[in-house]
C-alpha cells in the first residue's frame, strides 16, 4: 500500500469496506444470508373475544327506549293502523320498532348485515285467528322479548357490571305488555268485547240479562249460579255461593224460591 496516501484514504480501501463482487465471468457461490423474522406479538385474549361494536350502556339504553316507545304506540294509539298493515293474505310480517321512535310492519330481513335479532314472525297470519285484544297482547309480549334480545346483543362487549346496570335501567321501565294493559286502548277494546259477548248471550238465549238478586247486568267474566227451580241466574256473591262449592251449586235454590217453598209448607 502506498504510504503517501492519507490515513482516511487508506481506510477507504480496507477489505472490510469494499463490496464483495466476483471477478468478471465467475458466479457468486456464497450462501445467502438468513434473515431472522420476529413473530408478531399476539393480541391479549380479551381483545380477541370481544365484538367490535363500540356501544356504551347509555347508548344501548337510548336505543332500547326509542324502540320501546315506538312499539307501545303501535299497540295503543296506532292499533287500528297496525291492524290494517297486518294483512293475513300477505307473507309472514314482523313489527319493528326503530331507533328514531317510529314503527313499521315489514317482512323478515334474512340478510340483515348487522346480524341483529329479528322480531316475532307471522303476526299478520294469526290476526284473524284470535280476538283483537288477545292479538295485541300476543304482539306486546313478543315485542318485549325482542327488545331484550336486541339490547343485550348490542351490549355483548360490555363488562359484567355494565350489563347489570343496563338490565337495572331497563327493568325500571314498564314493559310493552304492562303499558298496553294500563292503556285507554286496552280498556276500550275490553269493554267492546264484553258488550259483544253479552249481546251474543242475549241473542242466543243462553242466560238472563240481569242478576235476579241485585238487578245488575250480566257479565260473562263473573261467577254466576242458576236456580234449579226457576232457572234464574244470580251473582255468586249476591247469594253467598262460591265457585268451589260444587254440591251447593248443583242443588242451588234462589232466596225467592226458598221463601216461596216455606210459604207453602
Amino acid at each position: 500500500m502506498d504510504s503517501s496516501l492519507p490515513p482516511t484514504a487508506a481506510k477507504s480501501f480496507s477489505p472490510q469496506k469494499q463490496a464483495a463482487h466476483p471477478p468478471h465471468g465467475q458466479q457468486d457461490t456464497a450462501a445467502p444470508m438468513e434473515v431472522e423474522v420476529t413473530p408478531p406479538t399476539p393480541a391479549p385474549p380479551s381483545a380477541i373475544s370481544r365484538p367490535r361494536y363500540s356501544g356504551t350502556v347509555d347508548n344501548v339504553f337510548q336505543r332500547f327506549t326509542y324502540r320501546r316507545v315506538a312499539l307501545i304506540r303501535a299497540v295503543t294509539q296506532d292499533e287500528k293502523a297496525l291492524f290494517r298493515k297486518c294483512n293475513p293474505r300477505m307473507d309472514s310480517l314482523c313489527l319493528y320498532g326503530n331507533i328514531d321512535g317510529s314503527w313499521e310492519v315489514l317482512p323478515p330481513k334474512p340478510f340483515e348485515p348487522s346480524g341483529l335479532p329479528e322480531p316475532k314472525r307471522g303476526i299478520n297470519l294469526v290476526r284473524d285467528k284470535m280476538r283483537h285484544l288477545k292479538w295485541l297482547q300476543h304482539i306486546s309480549r313478543h315485542s318485549d322479548a325482542w327488545l331484550i334480545r336486541i339490547s343485550f346483543f348490542l351490549a355483548a362487549n360490555l363488562e359484567a357490571r355494565e350489563r347489570q346496570r343496563l338490565f337495572s335501567m331497563i327493568s325500571m321501565l314498564p314493559t310493552v305488555q304492562e303499558a298496553f294493559v294500563a292503556s285507554v286502548t286496552y280498556r276500550r277494546i275490553s269493554h267492546q268485547e264484553n258488550m259483544i259477548d253479552e249481546t251474543k248471550d242475549e241473542d242466543e238465549g243462553r242466560g238472563p240479562t240481569f242478576c235476579a238478586s241485585c238487578g245488575d247486568r250480566y257479565h260473562a267474566k263473573g261467577f254466576w249460579v242458576c236456580c234449579t227451580l226457576c232457572k234464574c241466574w244470580s251473582h255468586g256473591k249476591c247469594v253467598k255461593v262460591k265457585a268451589d262449592q260444587e254440591e251447593l251449586i248443583k242443588n242451588f235454590e234462589c232466596p225467592e224460591c226458598c221463601a216461596e217453598k216455606r210459604g207453602h209448607d
